[in-house]
């Protein structure tokens, strides 16, 4: 076996970031931008109203109340060659071009129209007040967006602001998902004596889609050699294999000798780690492959230790690896064994920090009492206890 850190470092080591392609900015939200990006032009463009109300000369105003004629309305949108002079203002709707000649834009409650194309300024003007400055923003070939952020609500916004339009980011992995054993059905089909419905691929399968990656599913391979070398070889033409099952030791575990029969090679087979113990990690030319064990709750807790920051390192994330957190035991909590132990767990938010419980399973099929996590505690082995109020190291699911 190897320890969980190694299997991290190999995972990652022989996973590649994806190719660049570009994606319409209506549907860039979750993507990994590829490219820095910058400004094209200042932002604003012009000296620009903050507020809707008229655009006067300070100097004009500099006894309150002030009458001024009113030389011109403008919109947002207008052309910016408008010119005031003395004694002169414009009516002025937010966003607009503010004229030549005005310094400052008063608000519309603080004026009074006056018959004539007059209006009275009531209060203190300000030079500068409400105008958005040209480029105060940001200037023509400044740095918006940074290559490897994750693309947001706002980060569609500034692409758009800047014009970039396709958006260059990384392609989302192809990931395929295969189910093993003859005695699992799918979820829609009559159980029948001895066999059990299949909840581990349609797990992973939602998980997969949570990850923004187009997620295939390519059924139940029962437990003959030619039915999974098949379903391997479909995969194998995705990014990623996740199969579940059939990497333990029993008779009919057949994965890792496919695995080498079809040119795959096996990085490591068994890792120091409760549960998950029997993972396989492999790769066939580009395609990664994952081989978890068939426990469900051995398929929750290593795709979210072993699988997630692969699927983000492919997308480009430069966030992909493992963040561990500090969190306050709200019971006894102990180890045993040799290897470490990866708890469903759930946490609080209160004063003083978070506040962590492991969740009582009956075993590592218990996918029932794994529903309510929110994290996972992580405790290494060699007999390690931590008490009631200690510190205990976490891992929070996204």
């Amino acid at each position: 076996m190897i320890t969980i850190e190694e299997a991290g470092r190999l995972i990652l080591a022989n996973t590649e970031v994806l190719e660049k392609s570009e994606i319409d900015i209506l549907s860039a939200y979750g993507f990994v931008l590829a490219d820095d990006v910058k400004s094209d032009i200042d932002m604003p463009p012009f000296d620009k109203a903050a507020m809707d109300g008229y655009a006067v000369r300070s100097e004009d105003c500099e006894s309150i109340p002030a009458t001024l004629s009113v030389k011109m309305s403008i919109p947002a949108g207008a052309c910016t060659d408008h010119k005031i002079g003395p004694g002169e203002c414009a009516k002025i709707m937010t966003g607009a071009p503010v004229p030549h000649g005005a310094d400052s834009v008063v608000m519309v409650e603080d004026t009074q129209p006056l018959d004539g194309m007059m209006v009275k300024i009531k209060k203190e003007v300000k030079h500068g007040r409400h105008i958005c400055r040209k480029g105060e923003d940001v200037g023509k070939g400044e740095l918006l967006l940074s290559r490897g952020v994750n693309i947001g609500a706002a980060e569609v916004a500034i692409l758009a602001s800047a014009g970039k339009a396709p958006v260059p980011v990384y392609r989302r992995p192809k990931v395929s998902v295969i189910s093993t054993g003859s005695e699992i059905v799918e979820p829609d089909q009559p159980l029948g004596k001895g066999r059990i419905r299949n909840s581990n691929g349609p797990m992973l399968m939602n998980m997969v889609k949570a990850e923004g990656c187009d997620a295939r599913y390519l059924g139940i391979a029962g437990d003959t050699q030619g039915e999974l070398e098949s379903k391997i070889e479909r995969g194998s033409r995705s990014d990623v294999i996740l199969l579940s099952g059939g990497v333990s030791m029993g008779d009919y575990d057949f994965v890792p000798a496919i695995l080498k029969k079809v040119g795959a090679s096996i990085i490591f087979h068994k890792v120091s780690v409760k549960p998950g113990k029997p993972l396989l990690f492999a790769k066939r030319d580009r395609c990664i492959i994952f081989g978890i064990p068939g426990n469900p709750v051995s398929n929750f807790t290593t795709f979210h230790l072993f699988v997630k920051p692969a699927l983000r390192k492919l997308m480009g994330d430069p966030f992909h690896e493992i963040s561990l957190k500090d969190a306050i035991a709200e019971t006894d909590i102990e180890n045993r064994g040799d290897r470490v132990h990866v708890m469903p767990s759930f946490y609080t938010m209160k004063k003083g920090g978070i506040y962590v419980k492991p969740l009582k399973l009956n075993g590592s099929a218990d996918i029932v009492g794994c529903a309510a996590a929110n994290c996972l505690s992580v405790l290494q082995g060699g007999g390690t206890r931590v008490e009631n109020g200690k510190i205990v190291k976490i891992i929070i699911l996204k």
